[in-house]
């Protein structure tokens, strides 16, 4: 847990003063002299209420927090490290250090805040940070990257400098939210509410903020609201609008979103925390729409699109907003999105219905997207009906059951429970009677 309590680190800290600071300056050094220690490391210490410190360890290293101490201090430290390993003098002075502003480091890690911050496997469908005056971006993953259970989940960091703490904390905020992070179960989500949190803007969080501002509801997958599904629904909308003119011959431009007659309502339908969340889009010009849904109508204009970012009008309100459809999705289910630095992934429940509908009278049954097979619930041999559950796949954080598309025998299974599939994958053959 104690690395938890550390994927924000800051400095200076707002209760380290010049005199305090300058006595754990001091023990550090005599610590390191007591052993006759020569090369980079880090002293710890833990301070308490009382601004009383205690040392807690030594690393023979520098660690992964020392952006913080460069953007301060604009000195290299890895660059220090090397020098000093190769037996050369420092070319530096304690007192020629200077420490300008605050700087603030998030780590982004492949990991479940809701289940006690277990590491996360899988593959970075894209990555896409953003920096930004005063920003720094440390990563090691890009676009198809995999996640084994083999090596410490850290993506990467992101560090942010101002000339006071709050300008700092916007920065890395901001820089949070408009990092694009896709395909795997991260922290990012939680790494915002952490930095947004009264208690740490107030500069009073501790080693037991998390345990004390959190709870296990708050920690968990975010539930798409109707301003997301409003959002997602039209993302989805124009890049199948898209694909279909891309496909198309000699269909001016102009002509997208034109209806001769009365205008047609394309539904979507989402899961959400407590059933489904439907949905309608219905264009009212070239680049705008009317979303409605349950709770009534939603205004949605697209401002700005580009491959993977957006900026939409919704009811009046700009929000910019990231997305990204999953390799392999070649229906156009799934969508992924960040709004407001809240990941979700929108999978829409009509288009897998349609595309299962497709294979009807083919006795075939193929996986809708890219996933694990939780369950594969026949055997060759067995007479099914339409309609029947023949497996279960996971994919995208989600179970989804794959149907019978035809009545028959299950003439031969492909593939068993706990295999990786791609999509459009031939997992099972129905022998249909003529």
């Amino acid at each position: 847990q104690r690395r938890h309590q550390k994927v924000i680190e800051e400095a200076p800290c707002p209760v380290l003063d010049g005199d305090l600071r300058t006595a754990m300056g001091e023990a550090a050094v005599r610590a390191a002299r007591s052993i006759d220690y020569v090369g980079a490391g880090t002293v710890e210490f833990l301070l308490d209420a009382e601004r009383k410190f205690y040392f807690l360890e030594m690393n023979t290293r520098l660690q992964v927090e020392h952006p913080v101490t460069e953007m301060i201090t604009g000195v290299d430290l890895v660059a220090l490290q090397i020098r000093v390993a190769q037996g050369a003098p420092m070319n530096l002075t304690q007192d020629e250090i200077r420490l300008n502003g605050h700087a603030i480091e998030a780590r982004l890690y492949a990991e479940n805040p809701a289940q006690d911050f277990f590491p996360a496997t899988g593959r970075i469908d894209r990555w896409e940070p953003v920096g930004g005056e005063g920003v720094r971006v440390d990563g090691g993953i890009t676009n198809g990257s995999v996640i084994s259970p083999y090596y410490d989940p850290l993506l990467a960091k992101i560090i942010a400098r101002g000339s006071s703490r709050e300008q700092a904390r916007q920065r890395l905020i901001r820089a949070l939210k408009n990092a694009a992070l896709f395909g795997i179960e991260t922290n990012k989500s939680f790494l915002i509410a952490a930095l947004e949190h009264p208690r740490f803007r107030a500069t009073e969080a501790t080693t037991a903020f998390i345990a004390e501002s959190f709870d296990p509801a708050s920690l968990g997958a975010v539930a798409p609201e109707l301003g997301d599904a409003a959002a997602g629904a039209v993302i989805q909308y124009e890049l199948a609008r898209a694909a279909a003119h891309g496909a198309s011959l000699l269909v001016p431009g102009a002509l997208l979103n034109w209806a001769s007659a009365s205008k047609i309502e394309t539904p979507y339908r989402y899961a959400a925390r407590d059933g489904f969340l439907d949905v309608t889009v219905m264009p009212t010009g070239p680049a705008s729409y009317r979303v409605r849904g349950m709770e009534g109508a939603i205004a949605v204009s697209v401002l700005e699109r580009s491959p993977h970012r957006a900026i939409l009008s919704i009811d009046g309100v700009r929000k910019p907003v990231l997305f990204n459809q999953p390799p392999g999705d070649s229906g156009g289910c799934l969508l992924q999105v960040s709004i407001d630095g809240r990941d979700l992934t929108l999978n829409n429940l009509n288009a897998m219905m349609t595309r299962s509908d497709d294979a009807v009278g083919e006795g075939t049954v193929i996986a809708p997207m890219h996933g694990i097979l939780l369950e594969v619930s026949v055997r060759t041999g067995q007479n099914v009906a339409k309609g029947d559950r023949v497996a279960v796949l996971e994919a995208m954080k989600m179970q989804h059951e794959i149907l019978a598309p035809v009545p028959g025998t299950i003439a031969e299974v492909h593939f068993a429970a706990g295999e990786q599939v791609d999509a459009d994958a031939l997992l099972i053959e129905i022998t249909t009677e003529t």
